[in-house]
């Protein structure tokens, strides 16, 4: 009997990453959630999320193939040392630090439960903007270079698509296609671009060491 094939969905709940659930999903992949925050998951009136709101309009269409737990997660450790504790020694690409903590955190969870691909919701329309400098073309290479590391494919789906696009692939399936995802408070700070594969190629040993360190950790408390 064939193995189910899994991916690991790097979620906002905005329309970009539930489109991209959407699309590996109708590629024959099984879905797990993984959101990764910086504080405490914003709620609306009701008690709801922007994830958790976009998670059940998935199970809803897809019950077969999307998980019904959601990984909620977070490290404020490593976005501290990425990003705060050098804003008085480097040139600090905000995008960049949070990009690589959320990733850090995603190779970990993969590397524990045996999952081999990450997907994200990287989009076609928002690459050519840099303040969403982690999703241009160099970027997204050089981040699957990354994961190649640990073992693990990278997937952007819909990285060609348009925002309309984009959004037909909900409404097609009868999921919103508003922008429900909370923004960063990072995503205003501003940085020079030319700066930014020079900020990569500092943050990323760090991330390298925080995963071998977690691992360790993890390990011996197996133990």
């Amino acid at each position: 009997m064939e193995s189910v094939k899994k991916t690991l969905v790097l979620f906002s709940g905005g329309r970009d990453s539930s489109a991209a659930a959407v699309e590996m999903i109708r590629s024959g992949y099984f879905i797990k959630l993984f959101t990764y925050q910086t504080g405490p998951e914003l709620a609306g009136p009701f008690g709801d999320s922007a994830p958790s709101i976009r998670h059940r309009e998935l199970t809803k269409v897809f019950p077969q193939k999307i998980d019904p737990e959601r990984v909620l997660t977070g490290n404020m450790y490593l976005v501290k040392k990425l990003a705060i504790d050098k804003t008085n020694s480097t040139h600090v690409v905000y995008p960049i630090a949070l990009t690589l903590s959320f990733l850090s955190g995603a190779i970990l969870y993969c590397l524990e439960n045996g999952i081999n691909d990450i997907t994200c919701g990287y989009s076609g329309y928002q690459a050519k903007e840099d303040r969403y400098i982690e999703q241009h073309d160099d970027f997204f290479d050089l981040t699957k270079l990354f994961l190649k590391e640990y073992g693990l494919d990278y997937h952007a789906p819909i990285i060609k698509k348009t925002k309309q696009e984009v959004m037909d692939i909900l409404e097609q399936c009868g999921i919103s296609s508003n922008s429900l995802e909370v923004k960063s408070i990072f995503g205003a700070v501003p940085f020079e671009v030319d700066k930014a594969l020079e900020y990569w190629n500092e943050a990323v040993p760090v991330c390298r060491e925080h995963i071998a360190r977690m691992r360790s950790l993890n390990t011996s408390l197996q133990y």
